[in-house]
């Protein structure tokens, strides 16, 4: 099993875990730049905002359409045309944020720099969706969870790395050549997308699947995914929530932005040591092995939130989120691919990313309602009660669904022998 194990990881570093590592460091260095650069472009902090939340809504329904692209096109055309869409806005960014001077910008840089903003959000999901699908239709069941948890992994160090090689470039060059980082490790990227993913799936094989295949029934699918992803979905509020209310939580009671920043980057490093046996976890125990406890430290982490005036008191909690989202790494590709049938698998993606990355949405939409009305503190509690009632759900529902699920994919695996060849002859020229 270890040998197998290793194997298949060696052969999916070049064409999906390095390329992941690379496209999430610059995606991470654009990130604290971006609002930035919007206002010396002469934007609004209104404006701005509002820039961030179409983008948001097009990471919540642009997956529908991506899923049926992916679908139609195969994961190596999504991949590369994902990445060429992705390259071209970042250009169109750099672009606009270094048009004319301070005090001189030109009228067309602000509308390039958000129409740029935009289509890499469509670039990136029609990018990570091709991977998505790539890696559910090609690792073996009993490997899946160890598979996709060090693929979450590589783009958790991607976001470590990001910032930091994004911080010493502006510092020399300024807030602009963030985006040159972002260039660069996009066109590594689908250098590496091109020379090593093979061009083996076709649109019809994507969509229709086996010809002997009976196709399921929809409603099969839809409602354990429905079911399923809700307590994605909750955990996605979890997770969004945490990153947004720790540093209020810490300016609440006094703690500087350095010591916030230095809490998040110990976090970081511990929730790196979970990613192996969180994938271990899964493939042994079962999904809900992680994912109940995973969600249920999130929530306790939330109910803690009077304990922060300390700054010992803020680093447990703080490391209390990271053990629990730590035990997470990889639950939401793991059971996407789970819960998603091989016929036509990009389509039904599509839904469950849809469906979990509401949660994107629906986690800040509680904060500013809660703390609007009673606080910070009350904003983290109702977040905490949340994730606690996620957990039972998932608690309720994962053993009851997710063994059948389990043993479909298995089944589909082995009656489809020639569904996928391997990576090793994929390589080669002419492959199919």
């Amino acid at each position: 099993m270890a040998s197998e194990l290793s194997v298949l990881l060696r052969r999916l570093a070049l064409p999906i875990y390095l390329p992941t590592v690379l496209y999430a460091s610059g995606a991470s260095a654009i990130v604290p730049v971006l609002p930035l650069i919007g206002l010396d472009l002469g934007l609004s902090v209104t404006q701005v905002a509002l820039l961030s939340t179409v983008a948001g809504l097009v990471v919540v329904v642009g997956p529908l359409p991506t899923g049926q692209l992916v679908a139609r096109i195969g994961e190596r055309a999504a991949l590369v045309i994902g990445g060429l869409v992705s390259i071209a806005s970042i250009v169109a960014c750099l672009i606009a944020a270094r048009a004319g001077t301070p005090g001189a910008v030109p009228a067309w840089a602000a509308p390039l720099f958000c129409a740029g903003i935009l289509v890499m959000s469509l670039g990136d999901l029609t990018w990570d969706l091709g991977r998505q699908t790539y890696l559910a239709d090609e690792v073996p069941a009993h490997l899946r969870a160890r598979a996709m948890t060090l693929f979450g992994g590589m783009m958790r160090v991607g976001r470590i790395l990001g910032p930091l090689v994004g911080a010493a470039v502006i510092a020399t060059a300024g807030a602009s050549a963030a985006f040159i980082v972002h260039l660069v490790a996009a066109v590594v990227s689908l250098t590496l997308i091109v020379a090593f993913v093979a061009p083996y799936a076709t649109a019809s094989m994507s969509v229709t699947g086996d010809a002997d295949e009976p196709a399921p029934a929809r409603s099969d699918i839809l409602r354990p995914l429905l079911l399923v992803g809700l307590a994605v979905l909750v955990l996605t509020v979890a997770r969004t929530n945490r990153d947004l209310l720790l540093p209020l939580l810490g300016n609440a009671y006094g703690h500087s932005g350095a010591t916030v920043s230095l809490v998040f980057a110990v976090a970081a490093v511990v929730e790196l040591a979970f990613i192996l046996p969180a994938g271990t976890l899964m493939d042994r125990f079962g999904r809900a092995a992680v994912l109940v406890p995973c969600l249920a430290l999130m929530g306790v982490g939330f109910l803690l939130a009077g304990q922060a005036a300390t700054l010992p008191g803020f680093v447990g909690i703080s490391l209390v989120f990271a053990v629990g989202n730590g035990l997470g790494a990889g639950i939401n590709k793991t059971l996407s691919a789970d819960m998603t049938p091989a016929r036509n698998r990009a389509s039904w993606l599509g839904l469950w990313n849809s469906l979990t990355n509401a949660g994107a949405l629906v986690g800040p939409a509680m904060v500013a309602a809660a703390s609007g009305v009673a606080g910070v503190v009350t904003a983290s509690i109702a977040t905490g009660w949340t994730s606690i009632a996620g957990a039972a759900w998932a608690a309720w529902w994962l053993p009851r669904i997710l063994p059948g699920a389990a043993r479909l994919s298995l089944r589909r695996t082995a009656d489809r022998p020639g569904r996928r060849q391997s990576l090793s002859s994929r390589r080669k020229p002419g492959s199919r």
